[in-house]
């Protein structure tokens, strides 16, 4: 493990290696630090939870092993790397079907965390870094449930350093420090806009996404303008509709966001209606999205 395997420049939480094993097979590493005073014990049973999870759109955990320092957790390769690698790349462009399948993918996910699996859990950490992609541009949430594992008090710690100002945070993660389902649906609205609108959410020279997005939908005729414009005119009615989603998903008031099965429910809805033409599109305007 050293600069060459690195994948990255490594999060709060610690660097991915990605490792070469004998049989010739590739498993990424992840290496914790900052890591709480859990011990052995428990330690090995938090692991052996999420160890157990079988999801296509959850990355496998396959093994760890750890020193007085470090945490090192074992996970499949997946060699088409994150999401955030694929929307911030010069030349990025996905087809809207694709987009779609990923943000159903990551829903799916959550889902079956938050409802499904026992003992229910949330993931805290949702953001298009922590999202991998397979060959087929199936996706698979990384990253999960870390506070189970290196303790509530060290999540805390090392997630408020890098994150703070994070966009991808729901706005009361400043003034509580409950961990709820609402949190991560938050998060995932931060996503979904990153694919409806083809940009990182938290650009180095801009505002962030989020904000960018409230205030053009804001405007007349705004809530296109968000739309990527890369992608064809006939996908519209859907991207518009995806965006309504993402703009619930991110509201303000948590109560106000609807679940991770209600998200799904709503974004597999899309591929079924019909498209318009573009050339109907072009000579009719769409209204704005209603928030």
């Amino acid at each position: 493990m050293d600069d060459k395997s690195a994948v990255g420049s490594g999060g709060a939480f610690g660097r991915v290696y990605i490792i070469s094993l004998p049989s010739g097979e590739l498993v990424a590493v992840k290496k914790l630090v900052n890591i709480g005073n859990q011990s052995s014990k428990t330690l090995k049973a938090e692991i052996k939870t999420l160890a157990k999870i079988r999801h296509k759109n959850i990355i496998k955990v396959l093994g760890f092993c750890h020193s007085e320092e470090s945490i090192f957790l074992f996970y499949e390769y997946l060699p088409k790397g994150s999401l955030r690698d694929l929307i911030s790349r010069a030349d990025f462009q996905l087809q809207w079907s694709d987009r779609l399948k990923i943000s159903i993918g990551v829903a799916q996910g959550l889902a079956y965390l938050h409802k499904h699996y026992v003992p229910h859990l949330l993931h805290r950490n949702i953001k298009s870094t922590n999202i991998l992609l397979d060959a087929d541009f199936e996706p698979k949430l990384t990253d999960f449930a870390l506070d189970r594992i290196v303790g509530e008090a060290a999540f805390q710690t090392t997630i408020a350093s890098e994150s703070a100002y994070s966009c991808y945070n729901a706005p009361e993660c400043g003034y509580t420090k409950k961990a709820t389902e609402q949190m991560d649906v938050y998060s995932f609205g931060v996503v979904l806009l990153e694919l409806i609108a083809g940009r990182q959410a938290d650009p180095a020279e801009s505002v962030d996404i989020v904000k960018w997005v409230r205030r053009k939908i804001n405007i007349a005729n705004g809530a296109v303008q968000v739309l990527d414009s890369k992608i064809s005119n006939s996908f519209r009615q859907e991207m518009l509709a995806a965006l309504d989603v993402a703009i619930h998903c991110t509201s303000v008031l948590p109560e106000k966001r609807p679940s991770m099965v209600e998200v799904i429910r709503a974004l597999q809805s899309l591929g079924s209606k019909p498209r318009l033409s573009d050339s109907y599109l072009s000579t009719h305007e769409e209204n704005s999205v209603p928030v």
